[in-house]
């Protein structure tokens, strides 16, 4: 029997794809949202963004020139929490997994109040996700006074995985093991932002020194047949984001997009969006892209989006067919 996501690939079918349940497991909050939610809350047009950016710092300067300015702030800052939230719930996203950064925690007011609001949000717009939020950390942060002080976030048991983004190779991986030792008493999963524009060996260095059970991004591995192997045969997902690698050059194209390599070589992964805001692919588009550009199968794109809904985290209890 062909699933509705199958259906919807095939023919180009937007809103059976919408229908679709789906997960989103590399999502940065404050950029999780859709420009046209933006729009219609601030009655500002945006641009649409470039087919490409020059890295990090030219992405980083198009959002901080283009969008940021109509919707910062404390107000701003809740307007794109809320539009990630109403995402989730139009496409469908049934398990989704946000990271937070503690300064944005306590822009807001603190752990209670942040909290408070970002359930409310999720109950508002998407009860049926199971959501799981993810405590993040800047790489160029000092990890040492940061593992002393991430009891407050975490001793609720509200976040279920911790993650370092921002930059690769800022800091050597052993100065981040304090960190993810402390997120390893609490029981989080352990994920890192790695192999996006650093290589395979930093994939597997990353993994092996600080114990990791994810990695978002990770296409770095596609050049090297043993890590890919060391991945799979450890069973490491790599959350993967292909608008964000190719818009950043990070990947050619879709259709050479290295989840292709990955997912022939037997590494599981998931499809992503990233940053919605700035790349403007939202997550059936996604797979609608690999899917036109040949760069995967329908059966591999339905195994992948059963792969991200029936996910390893101890929190799952469902199947999705």
């Amino acid at each position: 029997m062909t699933s509705l996501f199958a259906e919807g690939l095939i023919e180009n079918n937007i809103d059976k794809l919408l229908k679709a349940p789906k997960s989103d497991l590399h999502n940065h909050s404050t950029k999780g949202c859709r420009l046209k939610w933006v729009e219609e809350k601030t009655g500002h047009s945006f641009p649409a963004p470039p087919e490409s950016f020059d890295g990090l710092d030219g992405m980083q300067k198009w959002f901080t020139t283009y969008v940021k300015p109509y919707c910062s702030g404390y107000e701003g800052i809740v307007l794109r929490w809320e539009g990630s939230f109403a995402e989730a719930g139009r496409n469908n996203i049934r398990r989704l997994s946000m990271n937070f950064g503690t300064e944005e925690i306590e822009f807001v007011g603190g752990m209670a109040k942040f909290r408070e609001m970002i359930e409310g949000f999720h109950m508002k717009h998407c009860p049926e996700s199971v959501f799981e939020p993810e405590l993040t950390y800047i790489s160029s942060r000092d990890m040492a006074s940061a593992s002393d002080a991430i009891d407050e976030y975490v001793n609720t048991g509200f976040f279920k995985s911790i993650d370092v983004c921002g930059g690769e190779n800022i800091q050597p991986f052993e100065a981040f093991i304090p960190l993810y030792r402390k997120a390893e008493q609490y029981g989080l999963t352990k994920i890192m932002h790695v192999g996006e524009s650093g290589t395979a060996d930093d994939v597997k260095r990353a993994v092996e020194v600080l114990g990791l059970d994810e990695v978002h991004h990770g296409i770095g591995a596609a050049s090297s047949k043993d890590t890919m192997r060391f991945l799979s045969d450890n069973h490491i997902q790599l959350n993967v984001c292909p608008s964000s690698n190719v818009m950043l050059r990070y990947a050619k194209d879709y259709e050479h997009h290295p989840i292709k390599t990955l997912v022939e070589n037997g590494v599981e992964v998931t499809i992503n969006t990233d940053d919605l805001l700035i790349f403007n692919s939202s997550i059936e588009n996604e797979y609608l892209k690999l899917y036109k550009a040949g760069a995967l199968s329908v059966d591999q794109l339905d195994e992948i989006r059963l792969r991200g809904l029936n996910g390893k985290r101890e929190q799952q209890g469902f199947i999705y067919g």
